[in-house]
């Protein structure tokens, strides 16, 4: 780590540096963590999320660049402009490591350009260049022309007209996914509308240093014990194959795939979803930068266009909308990467839409299983046209204009739409989704492989704040230092990997110490931003209908959450993690994580 940020303002068009010392990063690890540091004491209470004053933050991890597997991954720091959260959107691809061959490990976007700009940032030179000719192009030309007009080798962050139109849902664009590596997208929470506020097109990066280690063999060591577990895990296979849509098949038939805005958790003759046809149309696998798991599902759509794909978007514009055919959600994924649109809030606000229209609130749009009227709507809340001009802010927004008790159905939480994982049948995805630091999000804690294999009990809250607890803790730490999700790993080796870049351990103790630390820190800058106890709750959906379940898969026909009781495990849950009933941190729990400088937020 060279311990520098490189920190651009657009109005002045001037750049500086900014030092974190290594007992910063020793706090907060870094990625994530550093993130939240960064931003809570750069940004004034209140401030609008699409002001200029709201920076954009670019970080790398600690391990970002090096030899220890899939340290490609870097994080989007910012207040999110849809939830008006802290917000931290984590990307694959091969940005990170170009960010930290300039020599920096991130950086700091303040202001706002007087005109439409791009940045061409080569090591330690920055330019601040001309994109009015860019201005209104998608995606996949925008990376061409820039690589054009700098190097055909940069790495190219950008935004599509959606973000461009200020979309609340729009996102952040890493590369081409018909690029021979794999691309990037910081998707979720509306980034793209943050640096569409910046009057900012795209960043552009290319760097030549190389990454230096205070212990080379260390490093070696501890990527070689990691890579060993890699080829160990028969898992990893599957990962190969099909991706995370390797899901799809086993979350249908047990109820837990979204389907119809939420009303059901399985599809009927949805099996042209499955992972199994996904890969008759697939192209090739694509990789992020260091990572032996080559895990990127590149498809074909009708157009020969290509396109990655997931399992969160094709739960979401697939099963959610009523859609079964699977050439259809790719051709939606390619719309939502060429304009720059986040799939999975896409996905629920299209479903809000659908089922809006079902019950007369609105009388134009695409019914439950339109295909063709789902690209349409995807057009329009990227140019926020038609129906676009309702829903291009997502579905809390969508609600409080159509009215009519439709907030019921608007399937969020604290504002950011609901992953691919019914809670109803995942009751403890309903906690965890609850208590997310930037709202519905299952990267934060994922319950339901636990549940539904008998390590949770299922349709209960027994045991659940704790294990939620102990995962948040540790995956703020894991996102800090920046690994991938899909990553088996033993936390020595990891914490190897640290030092031999650092100079200096982490224990096992303090890793999961930080973790708790900077989830603390998170929970503080939203108290400061006037959330509390009341946007820890989920859609009202979830505690009123009552959800159909697969036959002969579990001992009841329907199920819904009981409110009471997950009133009850939310007070369990902050009196674990040493917060009052109001979900507000303790004086006690705040000098316990040396965070006690921040006690003005809780009323101390």
């Amino acid at each position: 780590m060279s311990g520098k940020l490189l920190i651009i303002d657009l109005t002045s068009e001037k750049i500086s540096q900014q030092i974190i010392s290594k007992e910063i990063y020793k706090k907060y690890i870094g990625g994530k963590g550093l993130g939240a540091y960064l931003l809570m004491n750069m940004l004034e209470k209140g401030t609008d999320a699409l002001a200029a004053e709201n920076p954009l933050i670019f970080l790398t991890g600690p391990i970002t660049g090096s030899l220890f597997p899939t340290s490609g991954r870097m994080v989007v720091v910012s207040k999110s402009p849809l939830t008006g959260t802290f917000t931290d959107s984590h990307v694959g691809g091969f940005l990170g490591n170009e960010i930290k061959k300039t020599g920096y490990d991130g950086i700091i976007i303040t202001g706002k350009c007087h005109d439409r700009k791009y940045l061409w940032i080569q090591d330690e030179k920055v330019e601040f260049r001309d994109c009015s000719h860019l201005w209104g192009e998608k995606v996949s030309i925008t990376v061409d022309q820039l690589r054009q007009e700098t190097d055909l080798k940069a790495r190219v962050a950008c935004i599509g007209p959606a973000g461009e139109n200020l979309s609340l849902i729009s996102t952040i664009m890493m590369d081409k996914d018909s690029d021979k590596t794999r691309a990037g997208i910081a998707g979720r929470t509306g980034l793209g509308a943050v640096m569409g506020s910046k009057n900012l097109k795209g960043i552009v990066v290319m760097g030549t240093h190389k990454l230096s280690y205070e212990n080379e063999s260390l490093m070696k060591d501890s990527r070689q014990d990691t890579v060993n577990v890699i080829k160990s895990t028969d898992f990893m296979k599957v990962r190969n194959q099909y991706g995370s849509a390797n899901l799809i098949g086993p979350m249908n038939e047990q109820g837990f795939l979204p389907t119809r805005n939420f009303k059901e958790g399985f599809i009927e003759n949805g099996e042209e979803l499955y992972c199994e046809n996904m890969n008759r149309h697939k192209s090739r696998n694509v990789t992020c930068f260091n990572c032996p798991i080559v895990c990127g599902q590149i498809i074909k759509t009708k157009k020969e266009t290509e396109i990655k794909i997931e399992y969160e978007s094709i739960a979401l514009l697939g099963s959610n909308n009523g859609i079964t055919g699977f050439m259809d959600v790719a051709d939606a994924c390619l719309i939502c990467n060429e304009l720059g649109i986040d799939t999975m809030s896409a996905g629920v606000v299209i479903g809000f839409a659908m089922e809006c229209k079902e019950k007369n609130l609105i009388h134009t749009g695409p019914d439950f299983g339109d295909a063709k009227g789902q690209l349409e709507l995807l057009e329009d809340l990227a140019y926020r046209k038609n129906l676009g001009k309702i829903f291009a802010d997502g579905v809390r927004r969508a609600s409080e204009k159509i009215g009519q008790g439709s907030y019921k159905f608007a399937i969020h939480v604290k504002g950011l739409e609901m992953a691919g994982y019914e809670p109803r049948t995942s009751w403890g995805m309903a906690l965890a989704y609850a208590t997310a630091d930037r709202g519905a999000c299952h990267q934060r804690c994922w319950t339901v492989n636990t549940e539904r294999t008998g390590g949770l009990k299922m349709f209960s809250f027994e045991d659940k704040p704790e294990f939620i607890i102990d995962i948040q803790n540790e995956r703020a730490a894991a996102f800090s230092m920046l690994i991938c999700d899909f990553l088996p790993f033993e936390q020595t080796s990891m914490l190897s990997a640290w030092e031999a870049v650092m100079g200096m351990p982490l224990s096992e103790k303090e890793y999961i110490l930080a973790g708790e630390r900077i989830w603390n820190l998170i929970k503080l800058f939203n108290i400061r931003e006037g959330l509390s106890r009341k946007e820890d709750i989920l859609p009202p959906r979830m505690f009123e209908d009552k959800l159909k379940l697969p036959a002969n898969i579990y001992d009841k026909d329907s199920v819904v959450i009981p409110k009471d009781a997950f009133e009850h495990a939310l007070d369990i849950y902050y009196e674990k993690r040493g917060w009052n009933q109001e979900g507000i941190p303790t004086l006690t729990k705040l000098k316990e994580l040396d965070l006690e400088e921040y006690k003005c937020y809780i009323g101390e």
